[in-house]
């Protein structure tokens, strides 16, 4: 089956970190959302700061943005990229007409003016440390363990959520640039110029290198800012713009 093709005018937004109480940068933006024409909205991770299936109290903090979610999902496509905030949700009522892809079914293949476009919410084979922790945090023990004695964690895992710092990233871009190229590269078999596109590392850069592009998407939760296709001259662009709240 071919990749499905990215459209112009698709919206990209990563590391929202949104929690009803404490941190709400979303819910104007949802609604903003509802009030264009029918597009491609990908959700690239950590929309929410915590969201995890089976744990009942993070859904019932977060349920007048995720109604807002649901109904955004009856007017445009959306896609739901798991992050390492936000995940185990595909069988969530609130996500059932939405595209979702977990961490294990990441990078996903679209295509966009005949290129190849990898899009993952970007922590996949970054150690086989954080492997570990990936899928032990997702086990059905410690979810179990951690809704039953909720009324005790779930606070703590809060106040620990409110005291982190998720703004950008001040770390050597190009660095990072290059080592995650160097991973696609010798992983998969990535066609000249392809584009890979995550968040998760809070830069909001893009750099070229080998004949191809890699954009970290940035930190929604800092300026509200995400990423727009646009094609100008019959170029592709990624652009990159900021959310005005207070008009909504």
């Amino acid at each position: 089956m071919p990749p499905k093709t990215i459209q112009e005018n698709a919206i990209f937004i990563a590391d929202s970190h949104h929690h009803s109480i404490y941190n709400n940068n979303l819910d104007k933006f949802f609604l903003y959302l509802a009030t264009l024409s029918k597009r491609q909205i990908f959700l690239m991770g950590d929309i929410f700061d915590f969201l995890v299936g089976g744990v009942s109290n993070s859904f019932r903090e977060n349920k007048t943005t995720l109604e807002l979610l649901e109904k955004l999902s009856h007017i445009h496509e959306i896609y739901y990229f798991e992050g390492n905030h936000d995940f185990l949700l595909k069988n969530s009522s609130y996500f059932k007409n939405i595209q979702y892809f977990s961490y294990t079914s990441q990078p996903v293949i679209f295509s966009l003016n005949n290129q190849n476009i990898y899009l993952s919410h970007g922590d996949i084979a970054i150690s086989y440390g954080y492997r570990f922790y990936t899928f032990f945090i997702r086990s059905r023990f410690v979810i179990s363990f951690l809704n039953f004695f909720s009324c005790i964690l779930y606070p703590k895992i809060i106040s620990h959520l409110k005291k982190k710092n998720n703004g950008y990233n001040q770390k050597d871009f190009i660095f990072l640039a290059k080592k995650r190229i160097k991973h696609y590269l010798a992983k998969y078999q990535m066609p000249p110029r392809s584009i890979i596109v995550e968040g998760h590392y809070h830069h909001g850069k893009m750099e070229n290198m080998d004949n191809i592009l890699y954009l970290n998407l940035p930190p929604f939760t800092c300026k509200k800012n995400y990423f727009v296709v646009e094609f100008q001259n019959s170029c592709l662009s990624f652009i990159q713009k900021e959310f005005k709240s207070d008009k909504y």
